[in-house]
């Protein structure tokens, strides 16, 4: 925390679901570190943010490079001092050509990449943002996962489905590890939300009226409904909440 303000970095902070989150972080006193593989875009959203009198900080990021990692947090770690909530954010659908590949004809390096990026950088920012956390002895790390890894998918996303149940489980034993040190782990699920890379998967009006269909609101999921989510978990309120799924999907998804 600095000057009264609690530090968020956020993966894939640039755009979408990741910029929605530091959106809604900023309302509850929040500076958020958007940190982006797309370095540029970051720095504009964050000089867009800062335009309107808000504080944010851009910073590129591959969170499939250790040193990247390294490199980041302590930035971080020297600019603020501390570190007190982690969003891992960053992720990719894992797409052949514009379509999703069975698993019979998916490439080994598809199948690594999508892990690479959606669950392993998600250990690698976790392992690496722990020690700045346990010196306040407060955190809060929240994971995205998907509806995808809790119930039935259609063919095609076994690499994507793999990630994402990956980091549920990958959480449930981060929230016990870290527990005693004031620190929270959980997960976020949504369903399809009304982004630029998840309308780029295709399929037509068709498909759309078919995701609408499956909810019980009646609508597609918007960033903001998974940010409101995320900063539920990362306020005061949540502190006796560790190791759980809040399910984002409109009632698409009912455990």
């Amino acid at each position: 925390m600095k000057g009264g303000k609690r530090i968020a970095v956020i993966t894939g902070g640039a755009k979408g679901i990741g910029l929605a989150i530091a959106l809604r972080l900023v309302r509850d006193n929040v500076i958020p570190v958007l940190a982006d593989i797309d370095g540029e875009l970051a720095h504009k959203a964050a000089a867009e943010l800062c335009a309107a009198g808000l504080e944010a900080v851009a910073l590129r990021l591959d969170v499939t490079d250790e040193g990247s990692v390294t490199a980041v947090l302590a930035e971080v770690d020297q600019r603020f001092g501390s570190l007190d909530i982690l969003v891992n954010n960053a992720g990719i659908i894992g797409l052949d050509g514009g379509r999703r590949p069975l698993i019979e004809g998916m490439s080994l390096q598809l199948w690594q990449r999508t892990l690479e990026v959606n669950l392993t950088g998600a250990f690698l920012m976790s392992r690496g943002a722990i020690p700045l956390m346990r010196r306040g002895r407060w955190g809060r790390i929240v994971n995205m996962s998907s509806r995808t890894a809790r119930t039935r998918t259609g063919p095609g996303n076994a690499h994507y489905a793999a990630s994402k149940a990956g980091m549920i489980g990958f959480s449930r034993v981060l929230a016990s590890e870290v527990g005693k040190d004031g620190i929270t782990v959980n997960c976020v699920a949504p369903s399809k939300i009304a982004t630029a890379m998840t309308m780029a998967i295709g399929g037509g009006r068709d498909l759309l009226e078919k995701n609408i269909a499956e909810t019980a609101v009646g609508r597609l999921g918007e960033p903001a409904d998974v940010a409101n989510a995320v900063a539920y978990l990362c306020s005061d309120q949540a502190s006796f909440i560790t190791g759980i799924v809040i399910d984002v999907t409109g009632g698409s998804f009912m455990p």
